[in-house]
C-alpha cells in the first residue's frame, strides 16, 4: 500500500523569510501475509466444546476472519484420554458432549496443509463468584455504573482470571484479565469499567449484564492480559500491530485455554 505524506518545510534565516514548499515522499507500508488464528477452548461445563481456525486479516481491514477448513484437531489429557473433534461449520471445529476436569492437562493438536500445531492448557480449581453488585463512581458533576464481580481468592495458590461480559447479550469489546499477585487470599472485587471508550454508551438503568469468570493459567493470562493492554486495535478491530504472545507452536496467533466457567447476571437499577 502506498501513501503520500506531505512533509511541509519552512525555512528562514538572517532576516530572510523563505517560501514554504512541499515535497511529496512515497512511503510503501508491506502488510504482513495473512496467518493461521486459533481459537481453542475446553471448559469444565459438560456440553460441546469447540476449536475455531480462521485467517488473520491486515488491521486496516474490517473485522472479517475467513474461516480455514480441512484441518485434522485433536485434544487429548494427561490421563490418556483423546477425542477427535469434527468441522460442523466452515472452520469451527467441535466434540461434545464433553467435560473438562480441573487439575488436568489438556494437549490441542491441529494439522493443516502438513504443518502441525500444538498447545497445553491446565484447568485450574473453580474459584465460586459470590455475587455481582453495580458501584456507582463519581468524576465531577458526571457519576458512571461500573458492575464489580465479587468473590474470595484462594491462599497459597496463584490463579488467574479472564471476564467475559455482554450488555443485553452484546459482548462488549473490552478485554478483562487479572491475577491475585497483590490479593491472594482475600476477598475480592473486582471492578469491570465499561464506557463510551470501547462500546460508545454506558450502563443505564435497565441494562442486564451478564458476566462469565474464567479460571485460567498462566500462559493464557499473558495473552488475554497483555492484548487488554493493546492501546491501538487497528481500524475495524483488525490483527493489532503488537500480537499478544500465543501458546501455541508452529508460529500462528491466537490460544488453547482449558479453563473453569461460571456465569452470572444482574440488572442495573
Amino acid at each position: 500500500m502506498l501513501k503520500k505524506i506531505i512533509y511541509t518545510l519552512f525555512m528562514a534565516g538572517s532576516g530572510l523569510l523563505f517560501t514554504s514548499c512541499e515535497k511529496v515522499i512515497d512511503v510503501d507500508i508491506k502488510e504482513p501475509p495473512n496467518q493461521l488464528v486459533i481459537e481453542g477452548n475446553i471448559t469444565d461445563v459438560s456440553g460441546t466444546q469447540t476449536i475455531k481456525l480462521s485467517q488473520s486479516v491486515p488491521y486496516t481491514d474490517t473485522n472479517i476472519y475467513p474461516p480455514v477448513s480441512g484441518a485434522v484437531v485433536t485434544v487429548s489429557d494427561d490421563t490418556g484420554n483423546t477425542w477427535t473433534f469434527t468441522e460442523t461449520e466452515p472452520g469451527q471445529y467441535t466434540f461434545g458432549p464433553l467435560q473438562g476436569v480441573a487439575g488436568r492437562k489438556y494437549t490441542m493438536t491441529v494439522t493443516l496443509d502438513n504443518k502441525t500445531y500444538t498447545a497445553t492448557s491446565i484447568m485450574p480449581q473453580a474459584v465460586p463468584v459470590d455475587s455481582l453488585s453495580i458501584t456507582k463512581i463519581s468524576f465531577g458533576s458526571t457519576e458512571i455504573k461500573t458492575v464489580a464481580v465479587h468473590y474470595t481468592d484462594p491462599a497459597g495458590i496463584a490463579n488467574q482470571y479472564r471476564y467475559v461480559m455482554r450488555i443485553n447479550g452484546v459482548l462488549t469489546k473490552r478485554i478483562y484479565a487479572s491475577n491475585d499477585r497483590l490479593q491472594d487470599g482475600k476477598p475480592i472485587k473486582e471492578q469491570l469499567f465499561y464506557g463510551r471508550d470501547d462500546d460508545n454508551k454506558e450502563l443505564e438503568s435497565g441494562d442486564v449484564v451478564e458476566v462469565e469468570m474464567q479460571g485460567i493459567d498462566m500462559p493464557v493470562f499473558k495473552y488475554w492480559f497483555t492484548l487488554s493492554q493493546q492501546t491501538q486495535r487497528g481500524p475495524g478491530g483488525g490483527v493489532t500491530p503488537g500480537n499478544p504472545p500465543s501458546n501455541i507452536s508452529g508460529g500462528v496467533l491466537g490460544y488453547f485455554s482449558a479453563h473453569t466457567t461460571q456465569i452470572e447476571s444482574i440488572t442495573v437499577d
